[in-house]
C-alpha cells in the first residue's frame, strides 16, 4: 500500500498538535511539560519559560523553570547543535551521549589538531582535573574556567581563541546552573556527573541514546524526515547515524510522503489531525524550538521561505514570532510604555484582521508580565 501523503496543512497540524499550539498543554509537572514539547531553545535564559507558558492553557499558571532546574528534573546545557537547550534531566544523557563528539570534531576543525592525540590536547586534558576540582566547591563561570586551565599549562601556546574553554567543554558534560543573576553570556557550570549522577549503561551507549533521542525528536516534532532529525541533532552531519536510530524504533514506525514526495518519519500513535484543524493565533519565544527543530529548507511547514531570512537575521538571531493560522505571519518585539507597562510590538507581515490582533494582545497580557526584565533589549536586524 502507498504511503499516506500529507499535505502542507497537515503537517503544519501535525506539529503544532505536538507542541500545544493547537489544543493547548495542561497544567501539570513542568518536566512533564518540557517532555512533551521535547527541548526548548534557550541560548537567552528567559525566554524558556515564555516559550512554554505561550503553549498552556490561558488559566495555567507560568511554569517555574527555575525551581524545575534547582531540584534537577530539568536542566539547561548545550545539546542539540552545539546550542543551549531545556530538556528533562531523563532526556540529558542521551543528547549529551549523542552530541558530545560534535563539539570535540568543531575543536579539531577550529584549531587544526585531535583533542585527543595531540600534544596540545593531551596537555589541556591533564588540566581538567583542577578544574574538576574547583568545581566541587562551587559552578564556575567560563572566564574561570580558563584562568584555571592557563595556569595549569603555563606557558603552552595557543592556537586561537576560546582554545581552553572549547576543549574542557567538548571533553566534559557540563549543566548550566541557575543563580541569582543569570543572563545571556553569564552562565556558570557544574560537571554533568555531578548534578545528575553518571549515566546509565543504555544512556553512555551511543546506539542507544540515538534511538531515544530520535523517539523523543519524532514525539515532539513530528512528522518528520531523516534529514531534520540530523539538522536537529548536529547540523547534518550524523544522517547515517539517524538513519539507523530511526530504523531501530522498528514496527512503532509508519512513512508518509510529503507534497514534495519526501518520505516523512513518525511514531504510529502520534497524532495527526486533519489539516482544516482551527489553529488560534499564538505568540512564539526568541530562539523558539519550533522554528528551528528541521533542516534550513524543511521549515516551510510552519514559517514562509520568503519570510525566513526576516525571522532568522544574518546573525544568526531568530526573532519571536506569532502564528496565524499556523503559519508565522509576523514577528513581535517586547517593549515597555511610558508608564512602564509591557506590550507587544506587532510586526506583521500584512495586515492582520482586528480579532487576530486583539487575540495577539490578549496573549502578550498574559505572557509578557512573566518575562524577566533581560529580555527587554535591543534586537539585532531589527532596527
Amino acid at each position: 500500500m502507498a504511503p499516506q501523503r500529507l499535505t502542507l496543512r497537515e503537517l503544519n497540524r501535525a506539529t503544532l498538535a505536538r507542541q500545544g499550539l493547537l489544543e493547548p498543554l495542561e497544567q501539570t509537572a513542568v518536566p512533564d511539560l518540557v517532555g512533551r514539547v521535547g527541548s526548548l531553545q534557550a541560548q537567552h535564559p528567559d525566554w524558556p519559560r515564555l516559550a512554554l507558558h505561550a503553549r498552556m492553557d490561558a488559566r495555567s499558571t507560568a511554569p517555574d523553570l527555575t525551581e524545575a532546574r534547582l531540584r534537577r528534573s530539568v536542566v539547561r546545557a548545550s545539546l542539540m547543535r552545539i546550542t543551549v537547550h531545556v530538556v528533562r534531566s531523563e532526556d540529558f544523557w542521551p543528547a549529551s551521549t549523542v552530541t558530545l563528539p560534535y563539539r570535540a570534531a568543531q575543536w579539531r576543525t577550529g584549531f587544526k589538531q585531535d583533542p585527543v592525540t595531540s600534544t596540545l590536547g593531551r596537555r589541556i586534558a591533564s588540566a581538567h582535573p583542577a578544574v574538576l576540582a574547583a568545581m566541587r566547591d562551587k559552578p564556575l563561570a567560563i572566564h574561570e574556567i580558563e584562568r584555571i586551565l592557563l595556569a595549569e599549562i603555563g606557558d603552552t601556546p595557543l592556537p586561537g581563541n576560546r582554545c581552553l574553554w572549547r576543549h574542557f567543554s567538548a571533553s566534559v558534560p557540563l549543566i548550566q546552573v541557575p543563580y541569582d543573576g543569570e543572563a545571556y553570556g553569564r552562565s556558570r557550570y557544574v560537571p554533568a556527573a555531578d548534578w545528575l549522577g553518571p549515566p546509565a549503561t543504555e544512556e553512555a551507549d551511543v546506539a542507544r541514546a540515538a534511538t531515544h533521542l530520535a523517539e523523543r525528536y519524532l514525539r515532539a516534532f513530528g512528522p518528520a524526515t531523516a534529514d531534520d532529525l540530523a539538522a536537529y541533532v548536529g547540523r547534518g552531519r550524523n544522517l547515517p547515524a539517524m538513519r539507523s536510530a530511526l530504523a531501530s524504533i522498528g514496527d512503532r514506525l509508519v512513512r508518509l510522503r510529503d507534497e514534495a514526495n519526501r518520505e516523512l518519519l513518525d511514531l504510529a500513535d502520534a497524532p495527526r489531525p486533519a489539516g482544516e484543524t482551527p489553529a488560534p493565533p499564538r505568540l512564539l519565544a526568541r530562539w523558539d524550538s519550533l522554528l528551528l527543530a528541521y533542516g534550513t529548507r524543511d521549515r516551510t511547514r510552519v514559517l514562509p521561505e520568503d519570510h525566513r531570512t526576516t525571522v532568522i537575521t544574518r546573525n544568526a538571531d531568530v526573532l519571536p514570532t506569532f502564528l496565524v493560522d499556523g503559519m508565522v505571519a509576523g514577528t513581535w518585539l517586547p517593549r515597555r510604555d511610558a508608564a512602564g507597562a509591557p506590550y507587544p510590538e506587532l510586526r506583521p507581515f500584512r495586515a492582520l484582521p482586528a480579532d487576530v490582533s486583539r487575540a495577539l494582545e490578549g496573549e502578550a497580557a498574559r505572557l509578557l508580565p512573566e518575562l524577566n526584565p533581560g529580555a527587554f533589549g535591543r534586537y539585532p536586524g531589527t532596527d
